[in-house]
């Protein structure tokens, strides 16, 4: 046997570095603050932008004055709702679990900062913010410690309150890990040195918010009129050959009585991409579908994917609320789509569907599943432009969303009229499309090739790894055996209109498991 002195005197020492700083608890205002004050809050000072509609206000200095809470024990506002205006605006774009969190073992990475609108807004670079390395540090750090503002409980309930919970904290950390620190201590940080591309927040010259806040508007003005000279150049309308008749579709049987039917799509000509939407959709693109292919009419159900895999486990989403044994809200019913799979084992499923039918399976690429999406329209929807009412068509981030605003203190209810505090997920308030979470497949209406749920329910993967415009198919960016980050479409369930759109991407890595993606297959002909 080898005592612990001896062990110790072989190993060399392990020295820790530290995160920008002493050792503290982790605050907002200290923190996250900085990368606000250096990137956002020129434009994001509270007045609204350009067009009239209100801009979040990330001002660190701004306290909330209002808080009232009726799903977090009701709690008294001498303790809840100390925080600042800029904390209660961000915190609304970082997914995260509720006050008690499931106890079962989750999937790795699910409430990863890639799965948050606040950081897929920012690679997009919203309005060519570039961050710096320490302030994209800070704000992941931020969103792995689930979202905190205080870093001590003295600045909930003051220092007197907590002496003695905080001397018998320090004790414990002496006695039995040999640290000797003060977890109520605020100590005096340096200044972070924080420093980037082009960004609306950034002022070298001295000039005023004002002046920035124009530049911004410029930008976006400028933005649409090279939209504007794109659309002119590239938006012819889509073509498909004269006379097209698809096949009938096909269906096959996966076992157990679980069919698989499979659309006929035609080949054609579109433009891909959008001379009006984010960076990473422009420039738009004319591509051809050389020949025609064959798409899932449906997204993969969990009892689709069971047959291959029946031990998966699409879980449900987490409550924001108390849970007292209520387990979520499911995702794992036969007929809804099959999440949290990776792209790699969406991969897997296709092989196996391959290797059972004879046929050849895989996932389709970006071009085919814009194509497919669009059914031969030019606009966002299929059924229309951004703002058209989709709620006989598509499962979005509606109003439907405020049942997170649960309260199951005393008995389980939906608050009829929750506050901002407690209705706080991004929502398009206009509709409600009658589903909260993700439907079963085959709920809303078809596009015009018969294909349902392109817009919205899940993401979906697609074979292709997330490479900027213009889109080629013979550039690698097709290649099933490169380790890039793969292509997601169509939206889902929590997102907005604005994410849901033909055009819309985000990108995640082949082997990470999201709460809200699943897939479609393609077969070839």
């Amino acid at each position: 046997a080898i005592n612990r002195q001896t062990l110790a005197a072989r190993r060399p020492p392990t020295e820790i570095t530290p995160w920008y700083g002493p050792v503290r608890g982790f605050a907002f205002a200290r923190e996250v603050q900085p990368v606000l004050d250096r990137y956002c809050t020129a434009c994001h000072d509270g007045r609204p932008q350009w067009n009239g509609k209100p801009l979040a206000d990330l001002r660190g200095s701004k306290m909330i004055t209002d808080w009232k809470s009726d799903i977090a024990g009701h709690v008294s506002p001498t303790v809840g709702g100390k925080f600042s205006v800029a904390y209660a605006e961000l915190h609304r774009y970082v997914r995260r679990p509720g006050i008690e969190s499931d106890l079962h073992m989750l999937s790795p990475m699910d409430y990863h900062a890639d799965t948050t609108e606040l950081v897929q807004l920012l690679r997009k670079g919203h309005y060519g913010v570039v961050l710096d390395a320490e302030s994209w540090d800070r704000l992941i750090t931020w969103i792995d410690l689930n979202t905190p503002y205080h870093g001590t409980w003295s600045e909930i309930v003051g220092r007197q309150a907590v002496e003695k919970q905080a001397a018998r904290r320090r004790e414990m950390l002496r006695r039995y890990a040999g640290v000797d620190v003060d977890p109520e201590a605020i100590p005096e940080l340096p200044r972070p040195v924080l420093a980037g591309g082009r960004q609306a927040a950034a002022d070298p010259q001295g000039n005023s918010s004002a002046t920035l806040r124009a530049a911004v508007s410029g930008l976006a003005s400028a933005d649409r009129k090279q939209a504007s000279a794109q659309a002119s150049a590239q938006g012819a309308p889509p073509v498909v050959p004269s006379g097209w008749q698809p096949a009938p579709p096909q269906r096959f049987d996966l076992g157990g009585g679980v069919l698989l039917e499979m659309v006929q799509v035609p080949p054609g000509e579109f433009t891909m991409g959008d001379p009006d939407g984010e960076a990473d959709e422009r420039p738009a693109t004319r591509v051809k579908i050389p020949r025609p292919f064959w798409l899932g009419r449906f997204e993969v159900t969990n009892q689709q994917y069971a047959r291959f895999d029946p031990g998966h486990d699409s879980h449900v989403e987490s409550m924001h609320g108390y849970q007292f044994g209520m387990h979520g809200y499911a995702l794992d019913r036969p007929r809804q789509p099959v999440v949290r799979v990776s792209w790699s084992q969406a991969m897997a499923f296709c092989q196996w569907l391959s290797a059972r039918t004879g046929r050849r399976f895989r996932l389709p690429t970006e071009a085919e599943w814009e194509w497919a999406c669009r059914a031969g329209s030019p606009a966002s929807f299929f059924f229309g432009p951004e703002d058209a009412d989709y709620t006989r068509y598509a499962n979005l981030g509606d109003r439907s969303l405020r049942q997170f605003a649960i309260d199951t203190f005393v008995q389980v209810r939906v608050l009829e009229k929750p506050g901002k505090y407690d209705d706080w997920v991004p929502k398009d308030e206009r509709y409600d499309d009658g589903a909260f979470v993700s439907a079963d497949v085959g709920r809303y209406q078809p596009n015009p090739w018969g294909l349902y749920d392109m817009h919205g329910n899940v993401w979906e993967w697609t074979l292709s790894a997330y490479a900027p415009y213009p889109y080629r198919d013979d550039d690698g960016r097709n290649d099933p055996g490169s380790m890039e980050r793969r292509v997601v479409r169509g939206g889902s369930w929590y997102d907005r209109p604005k994410r849901c759109r033909s055009s819309f991407r985000l990108a995640y890595w082949p082997f990470q498991k999201v709460f809200n993606v699943g897939f479609r297959v393609a077969m070839e002909p």
